[in-house]
């Protein structure tokens, strides 16, 4: 979720997007500290580091790599048009995955491309909406070699809309968006829908599978199967998802919806469903949906547990070897990171850039050997005062 802003002002002040409610339910206002010492987040969990900027490099490079290293191949960032704040964190997501070696790629949010998102007051215009943003993702981000690619096709994911506005239905029609196809004949690219429904299949050639929402998933990977076997759909991507719980957001003002994780079990079994059903790929649901308590970005209480349990659940999915050891090595990058951002400016500190940086690309680079103790040194160099 590319939405979370937390950006310091000149007095000292801070601005928040995401981190805070203060609609219908209880009120969460992160400039308040609690008696255990944590921000007042919208969340039912705490992000191991704290609330953060989407745009911070040292996040992103944290977030990069703790997915990386745990066998995620990239990320998918949930997109609100150009010029959007949304829209600044994926230009820096892009150069961080650019430089960690990472697969990214754009959902587009239906409902963005109706009021009260845009300034549309037909149908038409909306479709023009659209066609506007797919030309401007496919300009600046799909040439990029992160951008992930199926088939040689930019692939854009679309989160379907469902609400009702003046314009009717936040959703387009299947004669509507083979309209919108047709217009990129020439820049093609893969469009992957929500869910299958084969009204859509001549334009949406992917779809993906929700699972957010505790629905039983074996209905709706068996239709999959059942398209991609017979060459309706050419890209299925299943999801997993440990649970669901937006009681910090109070249900975006109208009540907690809840499906408990218990413990990991939730977890588990939905990924045991991809095992069986072996969809193309696989989208976890969530990273970093604090509000809506998806993630497996480690938090508090449940730390790298599912960074963990998802390194193992991919290994049997992919035959990729599953290596825990590492997965701690991010976060203590991320503080070594922070570390040295209180050293003076000068030659020390560019050293200590420089000798991070050089552990960073052998990580991302693969290698394991002597590492532990390479960064066990820096820590304890750092902690006697960067010497």
């Amino acid at each position: 979720m590319p939405w979370f802003k937390a950006e310091k002002q000149p007095d000292g002040t801070m601005v928040w997007d995401h981190w805070q409610w203060y609609g219908k339910g209880p009120k969460h206002d992160p400039d308040d500290i609690l008696p255990n010492g944590h921000r007042d987040i919208c969340s039912i969990y705490y992000p191991l580091i704290g609330p953060y900027d989407g745009r911070d490099p040292d996040v992103l490079e944290y977030h990069m790599l703790t997915a990386k290293v745990a066998g995620i191949d990239g990320f998918v960032a949930d997109w609100y048009g150009p010029h959007s704040f949304a829209d600044q964190v994926f230009g820096a997501m892009v150069a961080a995955a650019e430089r960690c070696r990472m697969r990214l790629a754009i959902c587009l949010e239906e409902k963005s491309f109706f009021p009260p998102y845009s300034q549309a007051k037909t149908r038409a215009e909306a479709m023009d909406v659209m066609t506007a943003q797919v030309e401007y993702v496919l300009a600046r981000y799909a040439r990029s070699s992160a951008y992930l690619r199926r088939n040689g096709l930019p692939v854009l994911f679309v989160f379907a809309g469902w609400e009702q506005t003046g314009l009717g239905p936040n959703t387009f029609s299947p004669e509507e968006l083979t309209a919108i196809m047709r217009r990129f004949q020439d820049h093609r690219f893969l469009y992957v829908r929500g869910g299958v429904d084969f009204r859509y299949t001549d334009s949406a050639r992917g779809c993906y599978l929700w699972s957010a929402d505790g629905r039983p998933r074996d209905p709706a990977y068996k239709e999959a199967c059942a398209a991609r076997k017979s060459g309706q759909i050419n890209y299925w991507v299943g999801g997993v998802c440990p649970g669901f719980n937006d009681a910090g957001v109070w249900g975006w003002g109208n009540g907690p919806r809840i499906t408990d994780r218990r413990g990991d079990k939730e977890y588990r079994e939905s990924w045991q469903d991809v095992l069986t059903y072996r969809p193309d790929a696989v989208q976890i649901i969530t990273w970093n949906d604090f509000g809506e308590g998806t993630t497996i970005e480690p938090a508090e209480p449940y730390g790298f547990e599912f960074v963990n349990l998802t390194e193992q659940f991919v290994a049997r999915f992919t035959g990729r070897r599953a290596y825990l050891k590492d997965n701690r090595w991010p976060y203590r990058i991320f503080q070594l990171r922070r570390k040295i951002e209180t050293l003076p400016e000068g030659p020390d500190r560019k050293a200590w850039t420089r000798s991070v940086d050089r552990f960073v690309e052998a990580l991302i680079g693969g290698r394991r050997w002597f590492m532990e103790h390479r960064l066990i040194s820096m820590e304890r160099a750092l902690a006697g005062g960067g010497k």
